[in-house]
């Protein structure tokens, strides 16, 4: 811990309120979003000036509270680095969101975040997705910044902004305190507890499909909803926000695959693996396993992330574990019982 000190709850509350904050003002730069503060990454995926501003804004206010901590972080100085028109709108917005921030602090703040490798020792570990599901940023589909707190592998806080979902919503959570969904708007936070009855006979189940599917994705969750025994339908959300459905009542199932992938980007679902559970929501692995956080950049050891209400996750569970063995992607021993 930061000072041989553990986070104590007022620094979480810091924390907590920062993601709001951070929300709020992605919200209001994204319509005056220009268009060369786009950029490409090389890997395809799409990254904005005010994903980094965000990283920078948070890491550096995060530092100032409570010193150093470790940081697994998705964008770096190479993001929009050498994209000129970029850079400039990235530090406009700094300059109006913190003045104080200088040059320092933002190559700091966009260096950090680099640790890979095993983690599960480290008593404090931050892991941040500034904006989650960039696309959806840009083109006005669901997306959500993430921060959670690691100790020891496990995520133990967690506070992800949903600008899109219940009119606008900061969900946080603390191990074994529950899950509270706040409006961004301002107001008092309300407990999240996820539905845990079983369907009726001849109910529908809603599975979370990616916001722009491929006909076989489409088949694919499809599949998986009616392999619990129910008709299904679709709605669609990508980042974290797809469990986030989960937690608001919107959807039953959502999932990520591992696939022939590498794994996972650890940014992508610590937060909501405490949100969920925390909630009441079944969350686990085809296995029925818990998902393992730290193996550094990668959830490499797990073949799915699962969050399920009404008592679904085992029927996923088991479902995606055949689909992963048809396919060729099994790597684990038959699947344990599942909790």
């Amino acid at each position: 811990m930061p000072n041989g000190k553990p986070l104590g709850d007022s620094d979480l509350a810091f924390a907590a309120e920062l993601v709001a904050r951070a929300t709020r003002l992605a919200v209001a730069a994204r319509p005056a979003l220009p268009a060369g503060a786009i950029v490409r990454k090389p890997d395809g995926s799409v990254v904005t000036a005010v994903d980094v501003a965000l990283q920078v804004l948070i890491l550096t206010e995060l530092e100032r509270r409570v010193g150093g901590v470790p940081v697994i972080a998705e964008e770096d100085l190479a993001s929009i680095g050498g994209k000129s028109a970029a850079e400039a709108h990235c530090r406009a917005l700094l300059a109006a969101w913190d003045p104080s921030i200088g040059t320092a602090e933002y190559e700091r703040a966009l260096s950090i975040g680099g640790l890979d490798g095993t983690t599960g020792g480290l008593d404090a570990l931050w892991i941040l997705d500034p904006i989650d599901g960039t696309r959806g940023f840009v083109e006005g589909d669901h997306w959500c910044p993430c921060l959670a707190l690691l100790s020891r592998g496990r995520t133990v806080f967690a506070a992800n902004g949903h600008p899109t979902i219940g009119g606008g919503v900061l969900l946080s959570a603390a191990a074994a305190s529950g899950t509270w969904s706040t409006p961004l708007a301002g107001g008092d936070p309300s407990r999240v507890v996820v539905d845990g009855e079983p369907p009726a006979p001849g109910a529908t189940v809603r599975v979370v499909a990616p916001a722009h599917p491929t006909p076989a994705q489409t088949v694919a969750r499809r599949a998986i909803g009616e392999a619990t025994g129910y008709a299904c339908e679709l709605v669609h959300s990508d980042s974290q926000a797809k469990y986030a459905h989960v937690l608001a009542g919107l959807a039953d199932i959502a999932y990520s695959r591992r696939g022939g992938g590498a794994g996972k980007f650890v940014w992508d679902h610590a937060g909501a693996v405490l949100l969920a559970r925390e909630a009441g929501a079944w969350v686990g692995d085809t296995d029925g396993g818990d998902i393992d956080l730290a193996r550094g950049r990668r959830i490499s050891a797990n073949d799915a992330v699962i969050c399920a209400a009404r008592g679904l996750g085992p029927a996923v569970a088991a479902a995606l574990a055949a689909r992963d063995l048809a396919e060729g992607f099994a790597r684990r021993a038959p699947a344990a019982e599942a909790r």
